[in-house]
């Protein structure tokens, strides 16, 4: 646990801190404006985004009233969104412990040697930081090899190339689908009988070019001379033991990631893990904590939504949660954005950028 420097009589007091900067804290931190809040957030990662960087140039289909877009763009218009208010906002902060005060608030301290104040804690970090879970297709010293990846950020870079990807479960039949038209050969290989995707992509990627590959396990992998990447992968039908060799150019390998959310054990305010991964909310994301809220991915209750709409829908009632308890006689709900007042300046301004386009 961190040692806290008592400088807290000549600190802001935030009323907002959001810990997670993906598409819950992004919204969190725009609707925390919008209802005269004052608010800050921290990310670990020296960037913005969260799990929608591991897919950048993925196509998102479901947000409402948006259309298809890849997750990068996604991305930028949450930022874009985020900052309507001018929140606080530090990237690459890690926060090493959490203390409740005296007078009620929360003293939170980053590995940055920061301590800030602030009145109510949103948890926004989804499953924690992840790493991507160790697999043959890793150095010896638990690096990826040069050819292997876990997201796809250049397209241009799989044109013409014999792409092999390893799992069965959403991303990697996404992956699959995606590069089918652009890469020279898409092989999707699955240690199960059936992959574990949604039906509509499952059924478009067994009818669609990618040679697909279950029941089979990785045996061996063949490097190029200099060790740097991999040249065949040899594997094994489970059925047969019958065992084939393929040459590869590039691979994407989909086996998950571990999570580590090291905030559960680096607080004093009685946070714990809920269900290996979670935190304990209900559907209006209060958790046993008065004053700490659950949103998005990192929070669990029974008909929980793990999508992005859901994210949204959670970073409301966190934030209306979150302005009543500083206030009790607040609204409990936010004015709707065409009759809010915060917004009004900003008007002008939308209009004339529609005029132009």
């Amino acid at each position: 646990m961190a040692t806290f420097s008592g400088k807290e009589d000549t600190m802001e007091v935030y009323d907002v801190t959001i810990i997670g900067g993906g598409p819950a804290g992004l919204y969190s931190a725009f609707y925390s404006g919008l209802r005269a809040m004052n608010v800050q957030l921290i990310e670990a990662q020296p960037y913005l985004g969260g799990k929608l960087n591991l897919y950048s140039e993925k196509i998102v289909w479901d947000v409402g009233g948006m259309p298809p877009m890849p997750a990068g763009q996604v991305i930028q218009q949450l930022i874009d969104q985020a900052k309507t208010f001018q929140p606080t906002i530090h990237t690459g902060e890690k926060i090493d412990g959490i203390t409740k005060e005296a007078d009620g608030n929360f003293q939170i301290h980053t590995t940055k040697d920061s301590t800030y104040l602030t009145k109510t804690l949103l948890l926004a970090m989804g499953n924690g930081i992840l790493d991507p879970t160790p697999t043959p297709f890793f150095t010896n010293n638990g690096e990826l090899l040069d050819n292997v990846h876990v997201s796809v950020t250049d397209f241009e870079a799989m044109k013409h190339k014999r792409v092999f990807i390893s799992g069965g479960g959403n991303s990697a039949i996404d992956w699959a689908n995606t590069l089918a038209p652009i890469a020279k050969e898409v092989i999707l290989v699955y240690r199960q009988e059936e992959f574990k995707g949604h039906e509509a992509e499952v059924e478009r990627v067994l009818s669609g070019p990618v040679t697909c590959i279950l029941q089979a396990d990785l045996i061996s992998k063949k490097l190029t001379p200099n060790g740097s990447s991999i040249e065949t992968i040899t594997i094994q039908d489970k059925e047969t033991n019958r065992k084939e060799t393929l040459s590869v150019d590039e691979v994407i390998v989909c086996h998950g990631f571990n999570r580590k959310n090291e905030l559960f054990e680096q607080n004093d305010v009685g946070l714990e893990v809920f269900d290996n991964y979670y935190v304990k909310a209900t559907p209006q994301t209060e958790t046993a904590i008065p004053g700490v809220f659950a949103l998005g991915d990192a929070a669990k209750y029974p008909g929980k939504v793990h999508l992005i709409a859901g994210a949204f829908h959670d970073a409301v009632n966190a934030v209306n949660a979150a302005k009543t308890y500083i206030d009790p006689q607040a609204n409990a709900m936010g004015t709707v954005s065409t009759y809010a007042d915060k917004l009004k300046p900003k008007v002008a301004t939308v209009w004339k950028q529609y005029a132009t386009e």
